[in-house]
């Protein structure tokens, strides 16, 4: 039995339908990533799993007990979940140190004393620790709540958009410190990131107007979306359209920069190189008008204006 279980759920805000009829389930252990655009539901299904918001159809079991057997109108929120959320959920009049020491009043002095040191250094907190929330920065504040979302005693963490405020060093590091950090909790992750999530996670859903348009895993979606709107949400990628295929000769609808191979000579003609945090991409423009971007080696004679053979291979 899978330890969290999503039934067919859907969710109004007044008129406006947000989830629709949305189904998934999850391992205990697993780290799932849930993207999707602005609006299609992915903090509503946070909230909704947090506790804070009900389902208007539909059910929800975690480890084998129904949702609503565990929540009432007096406590708010599930007492096996804990959500992070996009306002982070700190106590404005309690330091850095403070606010993560209360969620870890499960462990022992020695094992707290040797978190906090950790995430001193790899989120940057050495310097604030003893600030009062109130006067620290969003970005300052979003690293606080994150270092003490994961000292949760709870079995299931929501971490909704945990790197939004954050540059791209420091959030390598933070990415480093979490598939370092021995972590036995089932996490859910909502970003707009992709290759965020498919570093951390082991499973993606994609969201489009409250319904689950793919989950599967990191590799599957990656190298095989399942359609055009999974493959933009989840990275860069190439389309051909039937008569594009038939007059480059290249027969794959969707693929990635990464499944393009080039050898030297040939109808493509390498028109531009960009550069990315995982790599050149280069823009090849075949003879007929037809655009692809390739990701290209650093060794070869890559040089503008060369011209190329190009074949599609996946795993």
């Amino acid at each position: 039995m899978a330890f969290l279980n999503i039934s067919r759920i859907s969710f109004n805000y007044g008129e406006q339908r947000i989830i629709r009829n949305l189904s998934l389930s999850l391992e205990r252990g697993k780290r799932l990533g849930v993207v999707g655009s602005s609006g299609s539901g992915k903090t509503t299904l946070m909230r909704i799993l947090a506790g804070e918001l009900r389902p208007a159809e539909g059910g929800i079991s975690l480890d084998g007990v129904p949702f609503a057997d565990q929540l009432n109108d007096r406590v708010p929120g599930h007492p096996s979940v804990s959500l992070m959320a996009q306002d982070f959920n700190l106590d404005p009049n309690l330091s850095v140190d403070d606010n993560i020491i209360r969620n870890g009043r499960h462990l022992s002095t020695t094992n707290l004393k040797r978190y906090l040191g950790k995430v001193h250094r790899a989120f940057q907190l050495g310097a604030i620790k003893s600030q009062k929330v109130r006067t620290l920065s969003g970005g300052q504040k979003q690293r606080a709540a994150l270092a003490a979302a994961l000292l949760s005693s709870n079995e299931l963490l929501l971490l909704d958009e945990p790197f939004s405020q954050m540059d791209y060093a420091l959030k390598q590091n933070i990415l480093q410190f979490l598939e370092e950090e021995p972590n036995l909790k089932t996490v859910i992750m909502v970003g707009h990131e992709p290759t965020d999530l498919m570093r951390y996670c082991d499973q993606i859903a994609v969201l489009e107007k409250g319904r689950v348009l793919q989950l599967a895993p990191v590799e599957q979606i990656y190298h095989f979306p399942k359609n055009e709107r999974v493959a933009a949400l989840t990275g860069m990628y190439n389309k051909l359209d039937q008569q594009a295929q038939e007059l480059t000769g290249i027969f794959e609808a969707l693929f990635r920069p990464l499944h393009c191979r080039l050898e030297e000579g040939g109808d493509w003609t390498l028109e531009k190189i960009e550069y990315h945090a995982f790599g050149q991409i280069g823009t090849l423009v075949h003879s007929a008008g037809i655009s692809v971007k390739a990701q290209i080696p650093l060794e070869g004679h890559y040089q503008i204006g060369s011209l190329w053979r190009l074949r599609i291979k996946k795993p």
